[in-house]
């Protein structure tokens, strides 16, 4: 089976709920603690000429075993990896997770429930949370990849995302992260 691991992702989905609802909704699902200390925006203070050249390694081992046409053609689609998102908002709204980047928004129930979504790149994608004791993990599952971003705090309270990558038709996985610091 053709997969592809994302680790940071991040599609645009929006909230249909009536304020009732979303009022009932949050009240229905207590806020689990590593989400509660995730929560809020962070800007992102990485070195920006370092991470891009660390992905673009990434990228060309991972795309290495593929013919020239194949490298041209793997590497337009995962030329999106090489922006990086300059904010982060992780938040719980009701019984959903929503880790927007930028200006695009992944929502998906706390559960861990699959829901379907749209990616950036127009296509389509299963997105699914899971929350450990000290990090959210952030599954995007397309056809042929697997994206898996994880969220945790280093030991300075600045939010790492790191991001893992695979597919059957790559040499290797693709792996990266970024570095965040929380707005007051």
């Amino acid at each position: 089976m053709r997969r592809f691991l994302l680790r940071l992702p991040v599609f645009a989905l929006a909230f249909n709920l009536a304020p009732g609802a979303m009022s009932h909704a949050a009240a229905a699902t207590p806020t689990p603690p590593t989400v509660a200390t995730l929560a809020g925006t962070y800007r992102y203070v990485g070195n920006w000429k370092r991470d891009q050249a660390r992905i673009q390694a990434s990228i060309d081992e991972a795309i290495s075993s593929l013919g020239w046409l194949g490298r041209k053609i793997a590497a337009s689609r995962l030329e999106s990896h090489l922006n990086r998102p300059t904010r982060v908002v992780i938040a719980q709204a009701g019984d959903n997770l929503a880790v927007t980047m930028d200006d695009y928004e992944a929502v998906a129930p706390l559960d861990g429930a699959k829901r379907d979504v749209i990616a950036p790149n127009g296509r389509e994608s299963k997105l699914s949370y899971r929350v450990t004791d000290d990090a959210i993990l952030q599954f995007f599952v397309a056809e042929h990849a697997e994206r898996e971003s994880t969220y945790s705090l280093d030991d300075e309270g600045r939010l790492i995302m790191t991001v893992y990558m695979t597919s059957e038709k790559l040499a290797s996985a693709i792996t990266y992260e970024f570095v965040y610091e929380k707005v007051p």
